[in-house]
């Protein structure tokens, strides 16, 4: 059993006590640590998570604004220990002490353990059998090795590392290392006390020691691979998850269930992530290669995003679906090569003037799903030009729209002020926005902030992870057409950022 003692706080004087069931920490409605919304700002809707595995506690950060911090160090996931201190939200958030109620598995006498750690919660992990594991670590062990001082290193540390072991639940202990290399320098000195004038002797015992610690490093790495495998399984489970969570909010249309289903699937994400930390710290290349993207669609997704440091875990499969749609559709279009043409017209006077603001070239293909870089389209709503301008956008914006002058339809003129109008949301809405801001382009602005506005009237709705486009997108706050708008642009700049894949070539 676990229990927090609250010391600041909403919560303040309160003690609570939990079993092995996941305990949600956070300011929403499905918390079962629940903070208070005016007291306790600080703390997110889903806050954290305390985890029961592999027999220990386990405090996880589930995608938190403001951090939740463990001993005064910011955390994403750590295993829990009597006397913890935790702060939920920096600064000023709500702080616990943890303590601990938890059996020490036994330690029987002698160089056999016979200990058996019992099965984590819901029958989630195999049972722990010590002594079966301490057989196979000193066959590892013992293996080429004659000198009886190996034999019975290999025994003793065996034997010591699987009840460490055992009293962490068959987990790690993070001695194995040490209890290992105390070994192989008692076998050492042994020999060396033994032979000090027989060289033979010497060479045949050191040989044996030698294989010792070959067998060590043989033990160490299956062990660390064992590890690996269980986090990219880990994680494998937790992806598909929220692959499945995603695909349930595709169709519902409840809101209230909607915002649960939002709040599942951060727990998940924000277990995804610490567990994909947890693999980076022992095999950097493979978490890497899981990160990097599932496809290539993925992966354009991604660089795209990196770029606007606007990186999410979990990309709603419906997205991806209309993506490809509308990249299926420009290649069979018949006319691609045509537009693509006047893209590459048009490109230098885009390029200079969206350089000249530090604006990424995937926005300018906001131009080739309004009027396909023609600069003398016109719309029947009135729209004009390059950019699809309306008279009252280009007016604010600085052009000159009147009886006798239309400078939507000089490109120059009204990519600058397409730039400054792009430049002047992203300022407003926030670098990693520019998803909203192609939104807006399609929604307008003003429509794009009413439903911000709506979302600030909800616990927490001004932070940064419900303002953001995902966010919007997954509980379909913005209209059908807008949510179609953005995988549209995105379209565009995968085609044309990979020409020749796509028969663009010279």
């Amino acid at each position: 059993m676990i229990r927090l003692k609250i010391v600041s706080g909403s919560r303040r004087g309160s003690t609570v006590g939990y079993g092995r069931d996941p305990v949600r920490i956070g300011r929403g409605p499905g918390a079962d640590l629940r903070f208070d919304d005016a007291q306790d700002p600080v703390v997110s809707t889903h806050h954290a998570q305390i985890l029961f595995e592999h027999g220990a506690y386990f405090l996880v950060d589930t995608g938190s604004t403001n951090g939740t911090l463990l001993n005064g160090r910011k955390i994403t996931k750590q295993e829990l220990k009597a006397g913890d201190r935790i702060r939920f939200g920096f600064p000023g958030g709500p702080e616990a002490y943890v303590e601990l109620d938890t059996a020490e598995a036994p330690t029987l006498p002698g160089a056999t353990v016979a200990v058996t750690v019992a099965v984590a919660p819901r029958g989630s992990q195999p049972v722990y059998d010590a002594q079966q594991d301490a057989e196979r670590m000193a066959s590892v062990l013992k293996s080429g090795a004659r000198d009886s001082s190996a034999l019975r290193m290999a025994d003793q540390a065996a034997h010591e590392v699987a009840e460490r072991r055992a009293k962490k639940g068959g987990q790690s202990s993070g001695d194995t290392m040490f209890i290992l290399a105390r070994g192989i320098n008692q076998v050492t000195e042994a020999v060396r006390s033994r032979t000090k004038s027989k060289w033979v002797k010497v060479v045949t015992g050191v040989g044996s020691a030698a294989l010792v610690v070959i067998s060590v490093l043989a033990v160490v790495i299956f062990y660390q691979r064992r590890q690996i495998n269980r986090l990219v399984s880990a994680k494998t489970t937790i992806d598909g998850q929220i692959q499945s969570l995603q695909e349930r909010m595709q169709t519902e249309t409840d809101s209230a269930r909607l915002a649960d289903m939002e709040d599942s699937l951060a727990t998940l994400t924000g277990s995804a992530q610490s567990t994909l930390l947890e693999l980076r710290r022992k095999d950097k290349a493979r978490a890497e290669e899981l990160s990097a993207g599932s496809d290539e669609l993925d992966r354009e997704i991604r660089r795209i995003l990196v770029k606007f440091n606007a990186s999410t875990y979990a990309i709603p499969p419906i997205f991806r679906e209309r993506l490809q749609f509308h990249i299926d559709e420009l290649v069979h279009s018949g006319n691609l090569k045509f537009m693509y043409g006047r893209k590459q017209r048009s490109w230098p006077v885009i390029t200079k003037d969206f350089d000249a603001l530090g604006l990424p070239d995937e926005m300018a293909y906001i131009a080739w799903v309004e009027s396909g870089f023609d600069p003398n389209a016109q719309s029947e709503a009135g729209a004009a030009g390059l950019w699809q301008m309306t008279t009252t956008t280009a007016q604010s914006m600085g052009l000159k729209v009147d009886g006798t002058v239309d400078e939507r339809l000089d490109p120059d003129k009204q990519t600058k002020a397409a730039a400054s109008y792009l430049a002047a949301l992203l300022s407003e809405f926030g670098e990693d926005s520019f998803m909203l801001v192609l939104a807006s382009y399609n929604r307008g602005e003003n429509g794009v902030r009413r439903v911000l506005h709506q979302v600030a009237r909800d616990p927490g709705g001004f932070r940064k992870d419900k303002r953001d486009f995902w966010h919007l997108y997954r509980l379909k706050l913005l209209p059908e057409e807008t949510r179609e708008y953005v995988p549209k642009v995105l379209a565009a700049a995968i085609v044309c950022n990979n020409p020749q894949k796509y028969g663009l070539g010279n």
